[in-house]
């Protein structure tokens, strides 16, 4: 997982959606065990956040374009984004 590659969301069955890696590392606020997060800035406004996250900023998104995911989570490879009204089920 690299910065600015781009990816999409697993299990891609369920969460298909898609972004490019805009941050890696820890995030103190965020709750469940110590370690790494992957901050996905997501290609439609379907997020939890913009970026920040208790007023911390990881990085710079659109509102509800924001997603911290656990590395396990992205799959990195290349991945257009969705055009508008493409069934995600179909992919």
């Amino acid at each position: 997982i690299a910065l600015n590659a781009r990816c999409q969301l697993l299990p891609a069955r369920s969460d298909a959606r898609r972004g490019r890696v805009a941050f890696l590392g820890p995030v103190p606020a965020l709750p469940g065990p110590a370690g790494p997060w992957v901050g996905v800035e997501l290609d439609e406004p379907t997020g939890k956040n913009d970026g920040a996250v208790a007023g911390e900023r990881y990085f710079q998104c659109g509102k509800n374009c924001g997603v911290f995911v656990r590395p396990e989570r992205v799959e990195v490879g290349e991945f257009p984004p969705l055009e508008v009204g493409e069934d995600m089920e179909e992919l």
